[in-house]
This record gives C-alpha cells, structure tokens and sequence, in this order.
C-alpha cells in the first residue's frame, strides 16, 4: 500500500544579519525582520558576538506599530568571543504582516564588532526575504 504525501505549503526559511557595534558605549539597534506583505511565524534565532566584551549585553523584542508587544529576551550577556546563543521558540513567535522583530545590543566595554544573527521562520513555500 502506498502512503501518500502531503504537498509542501510552507516551510522554514533561514535569514542571516550583521550587526556593526562600534567603539563607543551605548544602544545599537538591529530590525531583523519586517515583512510588509506577510505574516509568518519565528522558530528561532542565533546570536553570535566576534568578540568578547565585558558586560556588554542584549534584548530582543517583538514590535507591532512602534509599540513593543513581547520582550523575548532580556539582559543576555556576552560571555565571550564566537559563543553563540541560541533562542528556540517551543510556541513559536507569531508575526503579523509590518511586524519587527528588533536585536538592541548595549555596548558596555567600548569594544568595536559584528555581532552575527541567524533567525529561522516558517512562512510560506516562497519563503520571502
């Protein structure tokens, strides 16, 4: 007996970001995702800092029109140089069509870096940018 299979409708589509710290203390701030034309939901997301910078730390947030409606992540440190962190959503984040989901790094030692973001969602079979 043959077993059938389901057509594929959506799946997960992997979108890798930078964000350039610079050298100076402070807030920098990466919208990593506005889909103006879909909504799709966030499995999950992976920040990996170049470098180690004592106390430097980040948030991630969910925005719905410039309001935040989910802090996802809060005061996660930078432990050290190429760790990655990894953020799995057991329920996934749910994002309307306009939505942002928004990295903000806070600089605290004043060391210059890219802090690498790899954010996985499933959407439609397109996949989308």
């Amino acid at each position: 007996m043959a077993i059938s299979k389901r057509p594929m409708v959506g799946g997960a589509f992997y979108k890798g970001y930078v964000l350039a710290v610079g050298a100076g203390p402070g807030e920098h701030i990466l919208n990593l995702m506005v889909m103006a034309d879909k909504a799709c939901a966030l499995n999950g997301v992976t920040i990996v800092p170049e470098k180690y910078g004592a106390l430097d730390h980040f948030k991630l947030e969910h925005v719905s029109g410039g309001v935040v409606v989910a802090l996802i992540a809060d005061n996660v440190y930078n432990v050290g140089a190429h760790i990655a962190w990894l953020f799995d959503f057991p329920s996934l984040e749910l994002m309307d069509a306009g939505d942002i989901f928004r990295l903000t790094y806070t600089n605290v030692a004043g060391v210059a870096m890219n802090v690498y973001v790899n954010l996985e969602r499933l959407t439609t079979k397109d996949g989308g940018l």
